[in-house]
């Protein structure tokens, strides 16, 4: 059995590859070994969590992408120490580590005693979008006591067939009244494309971040991606 081959079956599960019509997203189950310990045999997925949710902002920010964790299976087959690598923002991150929470599995077992192994599990998240664009992570810069913005409104271009994939990560400030302002492409690549995406994001509005109940400015990094989204991503990724 090859490497590909063991990290599917590893998170086979009533979940793993399995879509979901209407406005439940689809999403895939992968995952791989942290510890590759001589003669430890690897946890089996018993029971996979039910359908994460995928958040109402998320879906208007055409958010897609893959959640990223490390967990410790611990000796009685329960996911612990469950912690984001590979954020997405939006509410998904805290989704899919509720999901994971509710996982099972058989323990790992080294010379016939279960064991505790630590190991990296992704949750990918998609929707369809008639547009070459969504957005595939947010970051909003808040400090302690502050909420940050949400957002209420977008608007992407329709799609032309352009085939190109490219991320585009464009550092902003979200203002008092919600708009964006001081659109900045942070490594211009392609000329065109780095100016629809400023383009694109200049037209959202946000819900302002509060602090003592006032809004202020927020500083936040958007990526928008140019090309495939997380299924595609997934299964290039799961086929190594």
């Amino acid at each position: 059995m090859g490497r590909c081959a063991l990290i599917f079956f590893i998170c086979a599960g009533t979940a793993a590859g399995q879509s979901f019509s209407g406005h439940s997203p689809n999403y895939l189950f992968f995952c791989d070994q942290a510890a590759r310990n001589e003669g430890v045999v690897p946890p089996v997925a018993l029971v996979q969590c039910g359908r994460p949710e995928y958040t109402g902002e998320a879906r208007i920010a055409h958010l897609a992408g893959i959640v990223t964790m490390s967990l410790t299976i611990d000796d009685e087959g329960m996911p612990s120490e469950i912690h984001v690598l590979n954020p997405l923002g939006l509410g998904l991150d805290e989704s899919a580590v509720n999901c994971m929470r509710q996982s099972r599995y058989s323990p790992a077992q080294k010379d016939g005693k279960p064991v505790p192994l630590k190991m990296d599990v992704s949750l990918a998240f998609e929707e369809h979008w008639d547009s070459d664009w969504h957005l595939g992570a947010a970051v909003f810069q808040t400090s302690d006591g502050t909420l940050r913005p949400f957002v209420v409104k977008t608007k992407f271009p329709g799609a032309t067939g352009d085939r190109r994939s490219l991320k585009v990560c464009v550092h902003l400030t979200v203002g008092k009244d919600g708009s964006p302002r001081d659109l900045q492409v942070a490594s211009p690549q392609d000329t065109r494309l780095d100016r629809e995406a400023i383009a694109i994001i200049g037209t959202w509005r946000f819900r302002p971040g509060i602090q003592n109940r006032q809004p202020v400015d927020v500083p936040a990094v958007l990526t928008l991606v140019h090309g495939p989204t997380a299924r595609a991503i997934a299964s290039s990724r799961r086929a190594k």
